[in-house]
């Protein structure tokens, strides 16, 4: 029976709630490759499903060693996690997230080189020649420990490459073993949702491994905006601004995520409050960058020069009900939406207001007036927590200046725009004074 085949029949096994069984065909496609790391974490549940936590710890702990010899920093943090929700004090494993971490940022910019610790001995080799499979009891479970204690063999990493390690490497070692203490980890089935769209969410995703499928409701079907894979992060933006997340994240196949809540960061942030700026700095980070994929005002710009442009910007976070344009007042600068909702308002002649427009990621507010040297023809205010890019008023006539094309741009969408108003506010239908006359009512 091949790897494959062995890891689908322990999964079987595993749905049945057989997990005696299921420690058996797990343990035997490690005996047969040391290397299959997702059949010793299968191989490490069944142990703790059975009662054996200390054998549990001990599985999951040489998964992550193995893991981390071969670079899969995610995964050996994943074992690592499932481990220390047995056991949370268990130093082996806190040692092990701490050469996880080392590994990732002690090659990065500005940080000094902490060689990590030297990964420990350990009493088993693996070599088992029994066929686990036909073992049951105590003596599977001490010939399962023998295979799975022992650490991959293999693997070897660069020794000057920094793999990535996404948001964790900008923690400090403390917060960082805090947060993998404190967040969750879950598989996904293939076609299973992780996040939809539109719904309400406080959560932060990792996917650790697998695929993922992302769309978004357009014209009345889910249209693929493309897919995910390990390393990738999504949710941030609505864990930060509370805004609704604007697409949604599908599994493919099987999948595994660290799923990160508001409650985790908060508990984290006490005793390490510099958490909440790295989450900060990194969502903007990646809001930047999407900004310049999607604005047309970025867009028309070479690559090359559309970092040097955002720079130009500071972030502002808005609140919701803040306004940022005030109809009668001189707009303070350009805004840019990074994510959340800005709804455009003008004062109906008629009495009350009248919404011209909603203003999402990638649009411009306040350039009207900026252009015009006129006063803000409408008010523009934040529906919920908004994420803009913000450009004061001098900064904004240099840098039109010095880019003549974003001028044109600005004013051919200042046109449009105040054309958008003269109609919102035109009467629908014109009335003759005369109509407004009341005939007596015949006797």
């Amino acid at each position: 029976m091949s790897e494959s085949s062995l890891r689908e029949l322990g999964m079987d096994l595993i749905e049945e709630r057989q997990f005696e069984r299921a420690l058996a065909v797990f343990a035997e496609a490690v005996r047969r490759v040391p290397a299959d790391h997702r059949s010793r974490m299968m191989a490490s549940r069944c142990l703790a499903e059975l009662g054996e936590r200390e054998r549990a710890v001990t599985s999951y702990h040489a998964t992550a060693e193995g893991l981390l010899r071969r670079d899969y920093l995610l995964s050996a943090m994943a074992a690592c996690k499932l481990g220390l929700d047995l056991a949370p004090n268990e130093r082996r494993l806190k040692e092990t997230l701490i050469r996880v971490h080392s590994r990732a940022v002690r090659s990065a910019p500005g940080r000094a080189v902490v060689p990590p610790p030297l990964p420990p001995e350990t009493l088993y080799d693996g070599k088992v020649e029994t066929d686990l499979m036909g073992l049951a009891g105590e003596e599977l479970s001490n010939r399962a420990i023998e295979v799975l204690a022992a650490p991959d063999p293999g693997g070897s990493a660069d020794p000057n490459s920094r793999p990535p390690l996404p948001l964790f490497a900008d923690l400090d070692r403390e917060a960082f073993i805090d947060l993998v203490g404190r967040m969750a980890w879950r598989r996904v089935r293939p076609e299973e949702v992780v996040s939809r769209e539109g719904e309400p969410a406080d959560h932060l995703y990792v996917l650790v491994a697998g695929k993922a499928e992302v769309t978004r409701q357009m014209e009345g079907e889910a249209r693929t905006l493309g897919f995910l894979g390990g390393g990738s992060i999504f949710g941030e933006i609505a864990l930060l601004t509370g805004a609704p997340p604007t697409a949604t994240v599908s599994a493919v196949s099987d999948t595994e995520v660290f799923e990160i809540r508001r409650e985790h960061l908060n508990a984290v942030a006490k005793s390490h409050p510099a958490v909440p700026q790295v989450l900060a700095d990194f969502a903007q980070q990646r809001m930047a960058r999407n900004l310049m994929a999607t604005s047309p005002m970025f867009q028309m710009m070479p690559e090359s020069e559309r970092g040097a442009l955002l720079q130009r910007f500071t972030f502002r976070a808005l609140q919701g009900n803040e306004k940022v344009l005030v109809e009668g007042e001189h707009s303070p600068g350009l805004f840019l939406v990074l994510a959340g909702e800005l709804v455009v308002q003008k004062e109906d002649p008629a009495g009350g207001t009248v919404t011209l427009g909603v203003l999402r990621e990638g649009d411009v507010a306040g350039e009207i007036s900026l252009l015009t040297g006129l006063r803000a023809s409408a008010t523009v205010v934040a529906t919920r927590k908004t994420a803009a890019a913000f450009l004061e008023r001098n900064a904004f006539h240099a840098l039109v200046q010095a880019f003549p094309h974003i001028r044109t741009y600005l004013e051919q969408l200042s046109d449009r725009r105040l054309k958008q108003i003269g109609e919102a506010l035109r009467p629908a239908e014109i009335i003759d004074a005369d109509e407004l006359v009341l005939e007596p009512e015949a006797a």
